[in-house]
């Protein structure tokens, strides 16, 4: 329900985006979420695709390389010769990651209520 609630989003927001650069964009916006932002190179290994079908659906991620603009380039804090891929939040629909919370929520809240009770 969750995938599919940000998928509807997604598709709202960017009617023309494909299901690479959806699942690139998901895996960055996942991967800086939990602190460790990928390179090019770690996104190729997690993802197992070619390098350059990576490298060019990231570039159409980018504002550079098309009109979506959801994924920019960051200096990478201790090698200067890597570059790490974040998410643009000033590209990002705030909508997105509503959907994604509100469709995780939805979908988990019965569990999340009965852990909440289980531990007062």
């Amino acid at each position: 329900m969750a995938i599919l609630a940000a998928l509807e989003c997604m598709y709202e927001c960017f009617p023309h985006i494909t299901l690479p650069q959806y699942l690139i964009a998901l895996e960055v916006r996942k991967s800086e979420r939990d602190g460790v932002p990928h390179t090019l190179a770690s996104l190729v290994k997690k993802l197992r695709m070619p390098f350059s079908t990576a490298s060019r659906v990231v570039w159409s991620l980018t504002e550079e390389g098309g009109s979506i603009g959801v994924i920019r380039y960051q200096s990478h804090p201790t090698d200067r010769r890597k570059k790490q891929l974040v998410i643009n939040h000033k590209n990002l629909p705030a909508e997105v990651p509503q959907a994604v919370t509100r469709a995780m929520l939805e979908y988990y809240g019965d569990t999340v209520r009965q852990l909440k009770r289980t531990q007062v």
